[in-house]
């Protein structure tokens, strides 16, 4: 069954939103997701530690008409690299985690991430669409790196999807999305917004933070201090300082920490 093409002068200028598949496990999964990527007119495929390396030979079967994007694909080691263009993202996860992060459907998700890529025409950056290993899903520390959480509403007990079956599910909101803002008049609305730090910003502030504060002995609790850490890192999430607010805040530190060199 084909669908409609993406068209007009919107989504000639939109990239499609970066999927990104943390530690995945097994090489027929990642063709798998691949696929549902063509399905769905997304092309950018990146890998956070494959289990068994890359590229894998399991995946080009089951990618069928989308092998192209698995030779494309990007590998990094840490999720951190993988963001280093990313401006917004939304996690995917079937399970509530301890920590304040803007939980939504999968359709109010993608809504929301198609507004923010068309903010990027303006202001630069990508967004980015974030998938846990099969078995685990996403820990806590990849989690917290999120903008906010897409969690579908499946029937108690069965909520776990295979991870071609997540990637399909929230490919296909995006691009029902996409297709119902062909003709939007947004563009005209995004000019002069200042636009959200890139993750990349954002996560050398809070790991410059980190160790001021540690310096300064905050973490005097070695035990507490993964999750004091977590804390920190979602209020700063939630806030999404601009590129000009994270330029004071180093400052501040910088301030600070000349006050107590003396």
């Amino acid at each position: 069954m084909e669908t409609p093409e993406l068209s007009g002068q919107i989504f000639a200028q939109v990239h499609s939103p970066v999927v990104i598949l943390a530690r995945p496990q097994m090489g027929e999964n990642i063709g798998a997701a691949a696929r549902a990527m063509k399905n769905c007119g997304l092309s950018s495929l990146r890998l956070i530690a494959p289990r068994d390396g890359w590229p894998n030979p399991a995946a080009r079967p089951m990618a069928t008409v989308g092998t192209d994007i698995l030779d494309k694909a990007e590998v990094f080691e840490t999720l951190a690299e993988a963001l280093h263009d990313i401006r917004f993202m939304i996690a995917t996860s079937a399970r509530p985690r301890d920590m304040e992060k803007p939980v939504m459907t999968p359709r109010a998700a993608t809504r929301l991430l198609l507004e923010e890529q068309i903010s990027g025409i303006q202001t630069g950056g990508r967004v980015a669409l974030l998938f846990g290993a099969e078995r685990s899903g996403l820990d806590n520390d990849e989690l917290v790196l999120a903008d906010m959480v897409a969690q579908a509403p499946l029937q108690k007990g069965a909520s776990s999807l295979n991870l071609a079956q997540a990637v399909f599910l929230m490919a296909w909101e995006w691009r029902v999305a996409a297709l119902e803002s062909q003709d939007s008049t947004q563009l005209n609305a995004i000019e002069g917004l200042s636009a959200p730090a890139a993750l990349k910003s954002r996560d050398f502030f809070l790991c410059r933070l980190e160790e001021q504060l540690d310096d300064m002995g905050f973490f005097s609790n070695r035990e507490m201090a993964p999750t004091v850490k977590r804390n920190l890192r979602s209020l700063f999430t939630r806030a999404r300082p601009t590129e000009q607010e994270l330029r004071t805040l180093h400052g501040i530190l910088t301030l600070l920490g000349q006050g107590q060199s003396k």
